[in-house]
């Protein structure tokens, strides 16, 4: 591998470093050593002994010793090291960082406030001792949670149930074909005239399409679409909660 001035240029704009550590083998070219130096950059190797200084002792003698260079605390994705960690950054895998207004932290930010939007909802209906209600409502909390798992882990995200041993696939037929679950099909509008309840479950709805957007907005780039899994439940999840508020205003809860 070569390493070239250019590269160390854009790594060290992202984040300025004192110390960069290198694969053994790689080649730096002449401007990336200059640059090196006129930074003040010391260059780690990876796995290789620690460079020997040469100086003299009290009787005039040459003495050797090791240069110890402290181990670094936390790396970013580009291979940059850190002693300490910047405020503006957050681990994400060990000792990785990336800033915390990254795709992937947004994303998760929007996954923990709609988390927290559901289970403020399910204490509030749970006062009312609507259990059939809070069954189905646990139901997409569980959903969430395996979603953040299976996010984090970089696991697939497979054979979900929801509401009443519902799949994936059935929660799309019931939205194509409401008229055959409910007797009042479609709500057609959410008004003042509603009940609160529909509100509240109204509102977690829009949120989670927003968190779809959200997902999309990092997993899908130029085009290319990564853990269609995780698109596919993130774009099912208003409609899970839209089939609890039709389930609610047809009298299913009661």
């Amino acid at each position: 591998m070569v390493l070239s001035e250019d590269i160390l240029k854009i790594k060290y704009r992202k984040e300025a470093f004192d110390v960069f550590e290198i694969e053994k083998g790689t080649l730096l070219t002449p401007s990336a050593k200059q640059f090196l130096n006129e930074k003040g950059i010391r260059l780690v190797i990876k796995g290789e002994e620690a460079p020997v200084s040469t100086k003299q002792n009290e009787l005039g003698e040459e003495t050797e010793e090791k240069i110890i260079y402290e181990k670094p605390k936390y790396v970013g994705k580009n291979g940059e090291c850190y002693f300490e960690k910047p405020e503006y950054m957050t681990v994400v895998d060990g000792n990785v960082l990336i800033p915390k207004n990254s795709k992937l932290i947004s994303l998760r930010g929007k996954i923990d406030t709609f988390l927290a939007e559901l289970l403020l909802n399910a204490k509030e209906i749970e006062q009312s001792s609507n259990n059939k209600l809070i069954k189905d409502i646990e139901t997409v909390i569980k959903f969430i949670q395996n979603i953040i798992v299976a996010e984090k882990l970089d696991k697939i995200l497979e054979n979900q149930i929801l509401l009443d041993s519902k799949t994936i696939k059935d929660i799309k037929e019931i939205i194509d074909n409401p008229k055959e679950y409910f007797k009042k099909g479609h709500l057609l509008e959410v008004s003042l005239n509603s009940d609160l309840t529909i509100h509240k479950l109204n509102r977690l709805r829009f949120l989670a399409r927003e968190l779809e957007i959200q997902a999309i907005d990092y997993f899908v780039e130029d085009y290319k679409v990564n853990r269609k899994d995780l698109l596919e439940a993130f774009n099912v999840l208003s409609d899970v909660i839209y089939i609890i508020i039709l389930k609610y205003d047809n009298g299913d809860y009661r």
